[in-house]
């Protein structure tokens, strides 16, 4: 159990009143919140894990960087502010807006933190803030051992990029509850997304290293060397590895022997040279699935009659 003051009460003497909530803490921090008398400062850190696993962004509130349990979280003052939620006893879901106000500044890659977020770079990601507290005064650099409280996780949603600001809207991961019912739809097509855990087949078997070949667009990627099949990868994506579009994903929406049409622009224009991955996609009917020899995990209908014809 851990104990956290009303935001409401901070002054310079320290904190009117606390409430007593359901989040961890350290037994330090606990006690220290349930003196009352020790003047503290706080900062708030905000943690996205990239959909992909691999890549974190750590950003604090705080005026300067700060070293947290071995995490660096760097300063974003005044280029970072959050809005409050509310928590409730129901099943509302709770939301959080965060925006940045500097979101210019580049990161490694070369490419204005704002423009990444711009092209998918957020999309998916899941997000922890964190309430940091240090006691007073404060030494150089702070003293980040009384450590910290969740007070938010959840997943990002809708990013709108603005030209003074770009707003991150946040989502409590109870939004995951969120499903059609039923959940398996009487459709022509497979239910399954392609190497799902329902489809059983391995993603890493389906994706392959390639380059990027002469006179390439944002639009379009031609082959360095061309794969015999190329038609696989239609309706499958994209991932740039190297290069000023490093990280970037887009869907395919056509593959020929020249190369690969994405479904919108790579945020920068590759170059001859530049690596990337592709992955297959999945048309989600019998044809298909019997090619790769999965025909048993296809969860489609194939003759359910089309709307048309269903009277």
């Amino acid at each position: 159990m851990g104990l956290e003051k009303d935001h409401a009460a901070v002054g310079q003497s320290g904190w009117a009143r606390f409430v007593s909530i359901l989040r961890a803490c350290s037994p330090t921090l606990a006690a220290v919140l349930a003196d009352g008398n020790v003047p503290l400062a706080r900062a708030d850190l905000f943690t996205f894990v990239l959909q992909d696993g691999t890549t974190t962004y750590r950003f604090t509130s705080w005026s300067s960087n700060l070293t947290v349990g071995g995490n660096v979280f760097i300063s974003a003052d005044p280029f970072l502010t959050c809005s409050g939620f509310r928590l409730t006893k129901t099943m509302t879901v709770p939301q959080m807006t965060i925006e940045l106000l500097n979101s210019n500044i580049t990161f490694s890659g070369g490419e204005a933190f704002k423009a990444q977020l711009r092209n998918g770079l957020f999309d998916g990601a899941t997000i922890l803030r964190q309430t940091l507290f240090m006691q007073l005064p404060l030494s150089n650099p702070p003293d980040t051992s009384l450590g910290t409280i969740d007070v938010f996780a959840g997943l990002t949603g809708k990013i709108s990029c603005g030209a003074v600001k770009t707003v991150v809207t946040c989502k409590g991961k109870n939004n995951l509850l969120d499903q059609y019912v039923p959940r398996n739809v009487y459709q022509l097509g497979c239910n399954h997304a392609f190497c799902d855990p329902g489809c059983t087949l391995s993603r890493a078997a389906f994706t392959t290293a390639y380059t990027v070949g002469a006179s390439p667009t944002t639009l379009f990627l031609p082959w360095s060397s061309a794969p015999s099949t190329p038609s696989r990868y239609q309706l499958g994506s994209v991932h740039m590895t190297s290069g000023p579009a490093n990280g970037n994903w887009r869907t395919i929406v056509f593959a020929d022997s020249s190369g690969l049409v994405l479904a919108y622009p790579l945020s920068a224009l590759p170059i001859a040279g530049d690596n990337f991955t592709a992955f297959e996609g999945c048309d989600k009917t019998t044809t298909r699935c019997s090619a790769l020899s999965n025909l048993q995990h296809f969860r489609g209908f194939p003759f359910v009659p089309p709307p048309d014809t269903a009277f």
